[in-house]
């Protein structure tokens, strides 16, 4: 019997199932930690592929500034962005400034939303279901995007997620006021990190007024009045340098986001496929929580938070930008990315326990391959696009246009940029981008860079005013692909007395070859 024993410890399979136990008792020590990690490392996937577009190019190129400089492009442009470009500049300092690197930073903030969303889900329901919705956040195609740009948006959903982590936890624990300021300061530092941010408090009033769990309702409300006041003292300088600089988003009046698609597909699921069938467990998401709200009050207490994060920030943005000014643009509702988690995750379970009560562990079974199959065949062509080369922006292709004269030109030729398209498009941002593959090139178009004023770009001359000037030898001429100016631009050229011997169509860049002199 001894022997017997002896032989059962030592078997392979005990060996394995020991090495296994081993592992779920530490992942289950650490749920949100690994589920962060795990969504992070997901996300990471092809992060560096897709070129940089032109709110990318914004951010790196602010985080490059010397901080002076910083310091005065801040005081124009971009105000509300300034605490994420501050913290990409020490990034970059550290890590560089290629596209593997400053998304990199953006990665990390979905995998601590991911934690932040494990660790409510648990609170606010179950372990399953706050595992679950953490895990979801790597295929919800907003958060894919999130994850592979270089912007501050990542980082704003990961805040709004803890800063609701941090007035739960005071609520239930009855924390003393001093912690309760605390938590005003978090809220107003969220802001400026993405301003919308300040709509948050809202959401926690909610929980607030109507969580069944709170012992000390009155207290946590009149505590957290006191830290409301705190923090919109200290939001006061961000809000009015937002309404100082509210002409940069002026734009939104000519983008047509206030359509259908724009309020139900692109704020978090990307294309309509992918929509259909996330907003189908979304609703089943809903409706479970408010009928289990309904039956027992204690097993869904932040069900009126919830619906007040998913829906209210888009009434309110909708609501300024008819009634008062431009306003609503789909990605600004990336912060409630949370709620959208935690109601799939829950919408997934409530689909899954209707199966088992009407076909038991094989309607299970079965429910569970269609939503697998559904969630790869929308979900997952979905994440694939979202890291192509050209993804960004419709088809931004820095990258691979400045390949192209790296490879081609040489050094004393002069390279030329169309100046009519709009900042966020211009070609000059491939030059900015990707400097290395413009070394040795003649830059005549250049009158003042962006880091020697307050605002955000280049300040060139036109190729008609530079062209008469140049000297014989090769022009290479990058257009956005728009072929009025491009005509333009080669009609300046061609009165100069260059003449066009190649063009290369990039993906949304033209690259044009003109020559005069003795290599004509």
């Amino acid at each position: 019997m001894v022997i017997l024993e002896r032989r059962i410890e030592r078997s392979p399979h005990s060996a394995r199932s020991g090495r296994f136990g081993a592992v779920r008792r530490i992942l289950a020590r650490r749920p949100a930690l690994w589920g962060g990690l795990a969504v992070a490392a997901v996300s990471y996937i092809g992060a560096g592929v897709p070129s940089y577009w032109g709110d990318e190019a914004a951010s790196v190129l602010s985080a490059q500034r010397s901080w002076p400089s910083l310091l005065s492009e801040l005081s124009t442009v971009d105000a509300v962005h300034g605490v994420y470009y501050a913290l990409l500049h020490l990034w970059i300092d550290v890590f560089g400034s290629s596209e593997w690197s400053t998304r990199a930073l953006s990665t990390i903030g979905i995998g601590f939303l991911a934690a932040g969303v494990v660790v409510l889900g648990r609170r606010w329901f179950d372990l399953r279901t706050g595992v679950l919705a953490g895990a979801l956040i790597a295929i919800i195609p907003r958060a894919g995007v999130l994850a592979v740009e270089a912007r501050g948006y990542a980082l704003a959903a990961a805040a709004a997620v803890w800063t609701t982590v941090l007035l739960v936890t005071l609520a239930r624990s009855g924390a003393r006021r001093r912690a309760w300021i605390v938590y005003g300061i978090a809220v107003a530092v969220s802001g400026t990190f993405f301003l919308y941010l300040l709509l948050m408090p809202l959401v926690h009033l909610s929980y607030l007024l109507t969580a069944p769990d709170l012992e000390r309702r009155r207290e946590s409300l009149r505590r957290w009045v006191v830290s409301m006041l705190v923090a919109g003292v200290l939001a006061v300088p961000i809000a009015i340098a937002a309404e100082l600089q509210k002409q940069q988003i002026a734009f939104l009046a000519h983008r047509s986001y206030m359509t259908p698609a724009g309020l139900f597909v692109s704020p978090w699921f990307g294309h309509l496929p992918v929509a259909l069938v996330l907003w189908a467990v979304l609703l089943a998401g809903i409706l479970a929580v408010a009928l289990l709200r309904r039956r027992d009050r204690e097993s869904a207490p932040a069900f009126w938070a919830l619906l007040v994060w998913l829906v209210a920030p888009a009434v309110i943005l909708a609501t300024i930008d008819v009634a008062v000014s431009p306003t609503y643009n789909p990605r600004y509702l990336s912060f409630c990315l949370g709620a959208v988690a935690m109601f799939l995750a829950a919408g997934v379970f409530a689909i899954l326990d209707a199966a088992r009560a009407v076909g038991g562990p094989r309607g299970v079974a079965m429910v569970l391959v269609v939503l697998i199959g559904l969630g790869a065949a929308t979900a997952v062509p979905e994440f694939v696009r979202e890291r192509g080369p050209f993804a960004k922006d419709g088809g931004a292709d820095g990258r691979a246009a400045a390949e192209i004269l790296a490879t081609q030109a040489r050094p004393g030729e002069t390279v030329l940029f169309g100046t009519q398209t709009r900042p966020s498009r211009a070609p000059r941002l491939v030059y900015r981008l990707y400097p290395e593959a413009f070394t040795g090139l003649r830059d005549p178009q250049l009158v003042q860079a962006a880091e020697d004023t307050d605002g955000l770009w280049d300040r060139l001359v036109s190729v008609a005013q530079v062209a008469p000037e140049l000297g014989d030898g090769t022009v290479w001429l990058l257009e956005s692909g728009d072929a009025g100016t491009a005509n333009a631009d080669r009609a300046a050229l061609e009165a100069a007395g260059f003449t066009q011997v190649a063009r290369i169509d990039v993906h949304r860049t033209v690259i044009y070859e003109f020559q005069r002199g003795t290599h004509s």
